[in-house]
């Protein structure tokens, strides 16, 4: 034990006293942490107007009403061009229309969520009853189009429901009647029938809210800070402990080529006791990493929850899981030149794949489960869990068990495959 002890201390005074280690070790996580904080918080975003493009190509009652039918599934859309006020909040410039090509342009660089068209002859179909389309286009990138889109759909089904309704209700009458009505009642009567049942969809029983937070006013520095902290600390401490330790394999190979490693093999040291000591030695940098990061969390007032031994074991399972890939990654490598380009490529990938950088909830589902082949999204799964929904250890049970099960097999091929001599 004195030994591996004393193994471990020797890597971390050696990487400590080294100068050049300390502003990745200590300057650049706070910066990133507290800038990452603030981008993902909304600081620099101002208060966030979600914009629908419109094109009614009908311009009737009906399609008047179909759009405020819109506007109360999401009252946080703006219509453009109807709801444009002279603050100009659709950011139209002097244009009082839209064309298509304008629309399209405004979704490509995101002035708006998504172009609705509504085609001539929507309000004569539906009181006729006969099938008509809306086009909804919208950009494909993270399904930032997706409150428009509710809102269209939820627009569209009290209209279907209404449809249905109407010839639901005209064959009851056509029943009681014992005899088909003439067409033109028919019509008529159907077209009540209709009315009717769309006044009845907008006076629902359960209606939800949509609401946009702190975007009534402009949230200050301090309070974007204070939300983005839940994002940034964890997904800087994932990340940083990525290129601390995979920054390790380049020094282990450095070690075989200077034979420090081998005259440490000679010496009355058992080769496991060496190993455990230089796999300690990165995991407790690892550790020394993600304890800057949470530091600086903690200075700053970020919220950890409600269970901070659940949160310490998460950080240690972890860091753990990247140790142990590092060195089943590191044991084929033969030249610090190669460990350095890979262990960047390797941290600059399994980071944002993981959701260090942004949420992983805004990304596609596809993605989301691709991300899953990186611990970082695991780690962050439970950062996630403990951080902003209050959960207790048994609750993150699962990325826990998937880390712990990563490391286990990381090992089972590093530890066979480790050298001592140079090829």
């Amino acid at each position: 034990m004195a030994q591996m002890l004393a193994i471990i201390r020797h890597d971390l005074r050696v990487f400590l006293t080294n100068r050049s280690n300390l502003p990745s070790l200590l300057l650049t996580p706070a910066l990133m942490t507290i800038l990452i904080a603030l981008v993902t918080g909304g600081a620099f975003s101002g208060t966030e107007i979600l914009r629908l493009d419109v094109i009614d190509k009908d311009n009737t009652l009906t399609s008047s009403q179909f759009l405020a039918t819109v506007r109360q599934a999401n009252p946080g859309l703006t219509l453009c061009p109807m709801d444009n006020t002279a603050k100009d909040i659709c950011d139209l410039g002097k244009s009082e229309i839209l064309s298509e090509s304008q629309a399209l342009d405004r979704i490509a660089n995101s002035t708006s969520l998504a172009l609705l068209e509504i085609p001539a002859g929507f309000g004569a179909s539906l009181a006729a009853q006969t099938p008509v389309t809306l086009t909804f286009r919208s950009a494909s990138s993270f399904g930032v189009s997706q409150p428009a889109k509710e809102a269209v759909q939820a627009a569209l089904s009290q209209v279907n429901a209404a449809s249905v309704a109407s010839q639901i209700g005209l064959s009851a009458i056509d029943r009681l009647e014992g005899q088909p009505l003439a067409a033109d009642q028919a019509q008529q009567m159907k077209g009540s029938l209709y009315q009717r049942a769309l006044e009845m969809g907008k006076e629902k029983v359960v209606a939800v809210t949509f609401t946009l937070s702190d975007t009534s006013q402009e949230r200050s520095v301090g309070q974007s800070l204070q939300q983005g902290l839940g994002q940034s600390v964890p997904g800087m401490g994932t990340m940083f402990v990525l290129m601390t330790i995979f920054g390790g394999m380049a020094a282990l190979i450095v070690e075989r080529q200077q034979w420090t490693l081998q005259r440490l093999a000679v010496m009355p040291v058992s080769r496991s006791t060496l190993l455990a000591g230089k796999i300690l030695a990165r995991f407790c940098l690892g550790l020394l990493q993600f304890m800057v990061v949470l530091i600086v969390g903690a200075v700053l007032g970020m919220n950890f929850g409600e269970a901070p031994l659940a949160l310490l074991l998460l950080v240690i399972v972890y860091t753990l899981s990247v140790t142990a890939l590092s060195f089943a990654v590191g044991s084929g490598l033969k030249n610090p030149a190669q460990a350095s380009g890979l262990g960047l490529l390797l941290a600059l990938t399994l980071a944002p794949l993981g959701g260090a950088w942004w949420p992983m909830s805004i990304s596609p589902r596809f993605l989301q489960i691709i991300g899953h082949v990186s611990p970082v999204a695991w780690a962050m799964d439970g950062f996630t869990a403990l951080t902003y929904e209050g959960a207790h250890l048994v609750d993150i049970w699962v990325p826990v068990v998937v880390l712990l099960g990563i490391t286990v097999v990381a090992f089972l091929i590093a530890i066979p495959r480790f050298r001592y001599q140079v090829d």
